[in-house]
């Protein structure tokens, strides 16, 4: 991965997601998603239009987000470092991760660091809302990311059937698995 940046990075990731996971799922680079809905004093939702929302209008820009393309829903999100990463970063993508999932309680979010072959523990100290991370330096570790990336897709399936077919449920149970 020479002369990589991470712009270039995370496009790389985009053409490979977009190759290797099902044509009902849209990957999007830069794509907004709302982080807070709020009531005013009117008593109208803002934003008002939840489908098209705005970079700094409740909305946090992610690096990369999977969607399903009939249903608009977004299901999966990478943020993305390339080189290394810094416990700022774990803090802040984590906070973000949290805030997202209030309004999207099935979203899946990762994050993924280029340009390196494993994450350091201060990802494990300070993470409290990514759901899954991986230090990617090979084409090996790409082929990893699709396979969690699926596997995170059909999570988040998962947590919206939970949502359709309220007090369905008997058990839940959530695995870490390391690589």
């Amino acid at each position: 991965m020479n002369n990589m940046n991470e712009s270039k990075f995370v496009d790389k990731l985009v053409i490979k997601l977009e190759g290797n996971l099902p044509n009902k799922y849209e990957t999007i680079k830069g794509e907004n998603l709302i982080y807070k809905v709020i009531i005013d004093y009117n008593l109208q939702f803002h934003p008002r239009n939840p489908k098209n929302p705005s970079r700094g209008v409740m909305a946090f820009q992610t690096d990369i987000l999977i969607k399903d393309k009939e249903r608009g829903l977004p299901l999966v999100v990478i943020e993305v470092k390339y080189g290394g990463f810094s416990t700022h970063d774990v803090l802040i993508y984590s906070t973000k991760a949290t805030k997202h999932k209030e309004i999207y309680p099935y979203l899946r979010y990762g994050f993924v660091v280029g340009g390196q072959n494993i994450l350091q523990n201060r990802f494990f100290i300070h993470n409290a809302g990514i759901d899954f991370a991986l230090a990617v330096d090979d084409k090996n570790n790409l082929n990893n990311l699709v396979s969690i990336v699926k596997k995170q897709i059909d999570d988040a399936n998962k947590l919206i059937k939970i949502m359709q077919n309220k007090n369905q449920i008997k058990g839940y149970i959530s695995n870490v698995e390391i690589i």
